[in-house]
């Protein structure tokens, strides 16, 4: 048996629809205790994993500890961060959906995907922040240079802030600057 719709969207929304190891979209409901082991298929036994992270964990008995903890922090971190944001969950369930499509039909996927994020983009631009637009335009320059994923950034703690490079701050705290949890430590 496998996790129920409920469980799965409970997972999801309460991760904010993010991978609790690297907060990409498009998450699966994760069996910390697989079910080969006699895993339960409830909330407690559930990890927000992307399908990269998803494959990298595996069954792996030994990282089962760490993806609890992964799990409970981003739980955390995504409450404090989107609990008082107005969050479309319904629009994020749908760029969820589309993500996890373009692993078995990417060609329409992707087209579906991209026409979703173009009627979002004119919404989310309207309502941006000095630091989020920063932020955004960054990403778009840099994707619009490099059509390959680049490596993550090394950061160190009490670093420039990841999101907006602006004034030093430590891993979980939130910048004065644009307001962003400090995820990449």
């Amino acid at each position: 048996m496998a996790f129920n719709q409920q469980i799965i969207d409970k997972v999801k929304e309460k991760a904010a629809f993010r991978c609790c190891r690297c907060q990409e979209i498009g998450i699966e409901a994760h069996h910390i205790l697989p079910q080969k082991d006699k895993g339960p298929d409830t909330f407690e036994n559930a990890a927000p994993l992307c399908p990269n992270c998803h494959s990298y964990f595996g069954d792996n008995p030994i990282k089962r500890k760490e993806i609890t903890q992964m799990r409970d922090w981003w739980y955390k971190v995504a409450e404090r961060r989107y609990l008082t944001a107005d969050v479309n969950y319904g629009l994020l369930n749908e760029i969820n959906s589309k993500v996890e499509a373009i692993t078995t039909n990417q060609d329409k996927a992707l087209v579906d995907l991209k026409e979703t994020l173009k009627k979002v983009a004119f919404d989310t631009i309207d309502q941006m922040t000095a630091g989020t637009a920063r932020v955004t335009a960054s990403g778009i320059a840099n994707a619009s240079v490099s059509p390959s994923p680049s490596p993550s950034p090394s950061f160190a703690p009490d670093e420039d802030c990841y999101y907006c490079r602006s004034g030093l701050v430590k891993f979980g705290e939130v910048c004065p600057s644009c307001g962003e949890v400090c995820t990449s430590p």
